[in-house]
């Protein structure tokens, strides 16, 4: 895993997305959010390791993979309705 993708993503996702809205163009749209949950995965990897490794919280990583499930399941049926 590439930690660059974590600090990166989120504003390559946000650009993308804002510039698919404003020219109408879904693809480039969807392209943005799909990057998004790709970094917000990428972080919550990363936290859910370093919390294990500095805190003992092994709990950790499997809550976050929750929270990503959620969002990626909401951004999933977003798309869908569209």
């Amino acid at each position: 895993m590439r930690s660059d993708r974590a600090g990166s993503r989120p504003n390559c996702s946000f650009g993308k997305a804002r510039t698919g809205h404003r020219l109408g163009i879904p693809v480039l749209t969807t392209e943005g959010r799909v990057r998004l949950v790709d970094g917000i995965l990428a972080t919550a990897v990363l936290l859910g390791i370093a919390l294990d490794a500095l805190l003992g919280w092994w709990w950790a990583d499997p809550v976050a993979g929750l929270v990503i499930v959620a969002y990626a399941v909401r951004e999933a049926v977003h798309i869908f309705r569209e």
